[in-house]
């Protein structure tokens, strides 16, 4: 504790509290923002949160611009699929661990000696250690956090008929297989349109 000054921990709480307490409210109203329908006839691949939506989104918007040049009247959309609300209470629970860990590492404070258990060596370390601590318990709370809001779902729908899932066939489909399951879809459509308003 001699190393790093009290300014320093100090600084290093605050950072740490400022970026928790981002993840947790900033994650919460992500995830609670509601799913409305579109007014317009869309396409909605639905991506999973954290990194790997950055590979779905990125999957979304090559589909998106293929699917507008070829269907310029279908309006597209996009939004994160929703995890279940267990993963989303138990990786809230995990973002308020991870402040009160790295709170409990700052302050000095043994809550083993609290509850009238044997201070483990870990703890120990961490209290010799504590940047390291403080990051490798950010770092360690986040990557759980991700995995239980990750949902790995690529869900596309059309006028609100689910036309492909990723969560029931196991993989994204690729952009031909998109092209002829939208033809399908828009084909018979126009056949029962055609077949209702004829009889």
């Amino acid at each position: 504790m001699a190393e790093y000054g009290h300014t320093g921990l100090f600084t290093a709480l605050l950072l740490f509290t400022a970026l928790t307490l981002r993840d947790i409210y900033l994650g919460r109203s992500s995830t609670q923002g509601g799913h409305q329908p579109p007014d317009d006839p869309a396409v909605l691949p639905n991506t999973e949160p954290g990194k790997p939506a950055k590979a779905m989104l990125k999957v979304f918007q090559e589909y998106s611009q293929a699917i507008s040049q070829v269907y310029p009247d279908i309006h597209i959309q996009g939004e994160n699929y929703p995890p279940t609300p267990f993963s989303r209470c138990v990786a809230q629970l995990i973002s308020y661990l991870k402040l009160l860990s790295i709170l409990l590492i700052i302050s000095g404070q043994n809550p083993f000696l609290l509850l009238g258990l044997h201070t483990p060596l870990a703890w120990t370390w961490s209290q010799n250690n504590k940047i390291f601590s403080c990051l490798m318990a950010f770092f360690l709370c986040n990557m759980m956090e991700t995995h239980f809001l990750s949902t790995g779902a690529f869900e596309v729908t059309l006028n609100d008929v689910p036309l492909w899932s990723k969560l029931q066939s196991g993989y994204v489909p690729n952009i031909q297989e998109m092209f002829q399951i939208l033809d399908n879809h828009l084909k018979m459509n126009q056949v029962d349109h055609t077949a209702f308003t004829s009889t």
